[in-house]
């Protein structure tokens, strides 16, 4: 399998991020997507996932209670506002 990237965006970037990274199953790195915090000092970071040790539709399962999670965050400094995955084509 290809390596999958997430664009990570919102003040809870990177603790986001880094927890996506610590799920069981889901192995990677990530970086700022830029040097400077984006509109408004929101953040965005860029995941890539390169060991999958879970299926497709688990991997997906993970992934959106991830997203649902960080989006409904109460705290507005650990909150995403979006995450782009780009799955490699043909997969």
């Amino acid at each position: 399998m290809s390596e999958i990237v997430l664009e990570v965006e919102g003040e809870g970037a990177v603790a986001a991020t880094e927890e996506l990274l610590q799920t069981p199953g889901i192995a990677g790195s990530w970086e700022p997507a830029t040097e400077e915090p984006q509109r408004d000092g929101v953040l965005a970071t860029i995941a890539t996932i390169v060991g999958i040790t879970v299926g497709v539709v688990e991997l997906a399962e993970k992934i959106y209670h991830w997203y649902q999670k960080r989006r409904q965050q109460p705290d507005p400094t650990q909150r995403i506002e979006r995450a782009i995955v780009k799955w490699p084509i043909g997969y």
